[in-house]
């Protein structure tokens, strides 16, 4: 069942909005369906006349034939009659059914189960995932604690950071993360940089922190040692470099950077060496190997995932009545892996010469251009369209003559643009806009020295 474009009532100011609504969840149909269902990013408005954020009440179905879940939720506060809630689930049940295949067809469809609340249904589904009532709580205990820290005045931050620092786990950092885009996606710009500022402090302040901070500092070095490197980064040099050290993060930052070089002669090459050495060197060495192997199977693993996800969402596009539309409610999901299958795509088509499926593919990696460009934060827009200008020269013009809007994001962001380049291999576009950010820099300090 498509999702249902119809007007609500803002429950703040009862302002008529127009909104789509997603009532079934269907993963049988629709893989991606449990993760959006899980993240609880659906039927939410943003009303424009008094700007209330919130979730849209509305009647769901969650389907999931492999853990045998079928289960409805009808919010009581729609007041909907038993006869009405009856047809509206039967509805559902039969769309359900006639699109599955008959082997599939079992008793629990027969059954539906009914959530009264939509945490309840959200805990079942997570408890079919192998997520239990206690991680939930845990989970709920460190919402609280994020939402103390966040309630409290910032200078009182790092005496209770250090007060709960046993609870300060990867949890917690994901949650606030997540929890900082999503403000961040809904506007509330002021919210998301209150959170970006709780994260700072807990990576100074907490030992988890302290963790992270020194292992992104490994594979910041790693990166630069391997770019520095260049075409120099010969098999034999990869052996060199991972042998040389027993420090896993290091040999994890080489397997995230270097996962193409370790290849079956990478590993033969490192277990020819492993039999020609004496103990300890000999065990080390295999110690060394075996972690590797570890660490590049999940990887791959990884991988492969990420590969299926992109490829069904691919699917999900090719098939949209609505591109548009259907890409805005997917552009979360669109990322490196997803772009990467879309041009293997594309070029396979265009060796098959099939002119239609070309057509569409190209269709829809200029939609997800346009819209990404319009989703772009304003100091991201403004670069691309330094970069799009025919000379330095021109953009230099173009850049100084709207210096009154150099800020310090404009210059992180052609940082974090000339990285990005950099490792796609633009080295010219790269080298292009760091002159451009050398005269941003200028302006921004000449700005700062005149106040």
């Amino acid at each position: 069942m498509p999702p249902v474009k119809t007007t609500v009532a803002c429950p703040n100011c009862r302002t008529p909005v127009p909104t789509t609504l997603e009532q079934l969840f269907d993963v049988a149909q629709e893989p991606a369906a449990k993760q959006r269902f899980l993240s609880g990013r659906f039927n939410f408005i943003q009303c424009p006349n008094c700007g209330y954020q919130g979730q849209v009440a509305s009647p769901i179905m969650y389907h999931d034939p492999d853990k045998e879940i079928l289960m409805s939720f009808v919010p009581m506060e729609l007041g909907l009659p038993q006869p009405e809630q009856e047809r509206l689930i039967g509805r559902w049940m039969n769309e359900i059914i006639n699109k599955l295949p008959a082997e599939k067809r079992k008793g629990y469809l027969l059954s539906p189960k009914q959530a009264f609340t939509m945490q309840g249904l959200m805990e079942r589904v997570l408890e079919a995932e192998g997520i239990t009532k206690e991680m939930l709580d845990a989970q709920r205990g460190k919402v609280t604690l994020l939402q103390n820290l966040l309630s409290a005045p910032e200078e009182t931050w790092p005496e209770q950071i250090k007060a709960h620092d046993a609870e300060m786990d990867t949890q917690l950092f994901q949650l606030l993360s997540a929890s900082a885009e999503a403000t961040a996606a809904g506007g509330n710009r002021g919210g998301a940089q209150k959170m970006a500022a709780l994260q700072a402090a807990l990576l100074e302040h907490s030992s988890l922190g302290q963790s992270l901070r020194d292992r992104q500092k490994k594979l910041e070095a790693v990166a630069r040692e391997l770019r520095d490197l260049g075409d120099k980064l010969t098999p034999d040099k990869l052996l060199q470099l991972v042998t040389a050290t027993d420090d896993q993060d290091k040999l994890a930052a080489y397997v995230s950077f270097a996962r193409p070089g370790m290849d079956y002669a990478f590993f033969e090459a490192l277990t020819r060496r492993i039999d020609k050495a004496a103990s300890p060197e000999k065990e080390r060495l295999a110690g060394i190997r075996d972690h590797l192997l570890a660490l590049t199977q999940e990887v791959d693993k990884a991988t492969q995932a990420q590969m299926a996800e992109a490829t069904e969402l691919l699917k999900t596009l090719l098939e949209a009545p609505d591109l548009n539309a259907a890409i805005r409610e997917h552009l979360d999901e669109i990322d490196d892996t997803f772009l990467a299958v879309l041009n293997l795509n594309l070029e396979a088509a265009e060796r098959g010469r099939r002119p239609d499926v070309v057509q569409r593919l190209t269709q829809i990696s200029d939609a997800i251009g346009a819209l990404m460009q319009e989703a772009a934060p304003p100091e991201l827009k403004w670069v691309n369209e330094l970069l799009q200008l025919e000379s330095d020269i021109k953009a230099e013009s173009v850049l100084l003559a709207r210096r009154g809007e150099i800020t310090q994001e404009l210059v992180d962001t052609m940082t974090y643009v000339a990285q990005s380049l950099r490792q796609q291999k633009q080295d010219g576009l790269a080298d292009r806009l760091e002159k451009l950010q050398a005269v941003a820099v200028g302006e921004l300090m000449k700005s700062n020295w005149s106040r």
